[in-house]
């Protein structure tokens, strides 16, 4: 139960982050190194990007993988 609260929690935050970034997916993708489908599943879908791929999903959109994480509350 808590793994799923977690995942919920990862998924709304990774996609509140990638809705108010002001990037469009397509740049995103590019600048990650994934295809914009993969980008989309991981705003509409259960599936999480790796530790890695999230990490430089963070850093391109200039988001805190730990608030993403759900580690803290406070969003840079």
């Amino acid at each position: 139960m808590r793994n799923k609260i977690r995942r919920e929690l990862i998924k709304a935050r990774l996609k509140e982050e990638l809705e108010n970034c002001g990037m469009k997916y397509t740049d995103i993708a590019k600048e990650v190194g994934i295809n914009v489908a993969l980008l989309s599943q991981y705003r509409t879908t259960n599936k999480l990007p790796a530790l890695e791929t999230l990490a430089r999903i963070c850093e391109v959109i200039g988001a805190d993988s730990n608030y993403i994480l759900g580690l803290t509350d406070n969003q840079i």
